[in-house]
């Protein structure tokens, strides 16, 4: 992480708004044309919890530090999290490809009629 989210000077806003702003769009690159499964979701929240455990830092309660909880992160980020951010972008997407031209080679694709379907059961070896 670099120094310039250290120094305590530096309001916790000041240091959030460029880790989101730099951050989001190099992790979320493509993010319109994911299918993310649970495990890929859980493993995008992990990557968000991290970041901003390592902004806001310990808290000092009791006597003694302690590390953020997930319903305290939560909280601080007002219920907005990365997978949300992530459906938010498909769905945007989804509006594009609907106003795209019917030419377009990328909404073809989208409306285009599958043939036949797979056959059920097993794959059998050839």
């Amino acid at each position: 992480m670099p120094l310039i989210l250290k120094p305590i000077n530096i309001t916790k806003f000041d240091k959030l708004t460029p880790v989101i702003d730099l951050n989001k769009p190099a992790v979320t690159y493509g993010a319109e044309t994911w299918t993310m499964t649970k495990k890929e979701e859980q493993a995008a929240l992990i990557f968000e919890r991290k970041m901003f455990r390592r902004i806001y830092g310990p808290k000092y309660e009791d006597g003694e530090w302690k590390s953020r909880t997930n319903r305290e992160l939560e909280k601080l980020s007002k219920g907005e999290n990365i997978v949300k951010w992530i459906k938010g972008q498909r769905i945007s997407w989804l509006g594009h490809l609907e106003r795209m031209e019917e030419d377009r080679m990328t909404k073809k694709i989208f409306t285009q009629e599958l043939e036949r379907t797979r056959r059920r059961g097993r794959h059998r070896k050839g």
